[in-house]
């Protein structure tokens, strides 16, 4: 039995958004020092950009068919991802197309997202409530701001927002491609006479979405319809993967899909 680990991001080619890849990759190494780890990103067009800029990285399956080719048996295939949405469904049928194919792997399992399930929200929430209290004056609101998914998983952001709500009423959550929009949390806050918010990505890293259409300077960026609406903004850029206690939740993950492997 050779075991091996594949840290599965989306990926970015933001230099801000290598901080929290960076960051995880040493903690998972530090946590399993005799595994090999791997990282690949699960989009192609990040890999497309990346290689005409002379920086390949592998994709999810070149990854594995490395480690494969390589005389690996058994892989943990870990989601860097924030909620089980189309890439983190994508992993699970890889996983076991790989298990299926002859002379393929014996075990894959992949590592559920940073919130999975029920409990998980309540898990992230806790860990983001603590985030939100660093650096915030007792009136203002801070804004979490996802990416959103047309995917059903776009239900996890909701959750989150209510979870946060049930905590602290002046903590939201916002995303880009879905609802709860930029339009539905101006009109909160004015609602609620917010002054000042703080914005924070809820992304994996603090890329181009977050620089530029989150806090950028831009007539449609989130921080620039806030200010228009009267809301002074106050932006930290840092990813998900940058906070200690969210990389412990998905250190979790990785520890159960490693424990759920050696039991088969």
């Amino acid at each position: 039995m050779s075991t091996a680990i594949v840290l599965a991001a989306f990926g970015s080619r933001h230099k801000n958004a290598m901080a929290s890849l960076t960051h995880i990759t040493e903690r998972v190494r530090a946590a399993y020092p005799d595994i090999p780890v791997r990282v690949a990103y699960t989009s192609k067009t990040i890999r497309g950009h990346m290689k005409k800029a002379g920086e390949a990285v592998d994709s999810v399956p070149a990854a594995l068919d490395r480690l494969l080719s390589e005389g690996v048996t058994h892989v943990a295939v870990q989601s860097l991802h924030l909620i089980p949405g189309t890439e983190f469904h994508y992993l699970l049928g890889l996983a076991n197309e790989l298990m299926l194919r002859q002379g393929g792997f014996s075990r894959v399992e992949v590592g559920f997202p940073l919130v999975a399930g029920e409990a998980g929200v309540e898990q992230v929430a806790d860990a983001v409530l603590a985030i939100a209290e660093q650096g915030r004056g007792e009136n203002d609101a801070v804004l979490f701001m996802g990416h959103g998914t047309k995917h059903d998983g776009n239900v996890y952001y909701e959750a989150l927002h209510r979870a946060f709500q049930q905590r602290d009423p002046s903590v939201h959550m916002g995303v880009m491609e879905a609802e709860p929009g930029i339009d539905a949390i101006i009109e909160r806050f004015t609602r609620d006479g917010v002054k000042k918010a703080h914005l924070l990505p809820f992304l994996f890293g603090a890329g181009w979405h977050a620089a530029r259409d989150m806090v950028g300077d831009s007539e449609t960026s989130w921080k620039t319809r806030l200010e228009k609406a009267g809301i002074q903004c106050e932006a930290v850029l840092k990813g998900a993967g940058e906070y200690d206690q969210l990389v412990d939740i998905w250190l979790s993950h990785l520890h159960d899909a490693l424990a759920r492997m050696n039991r088969c």
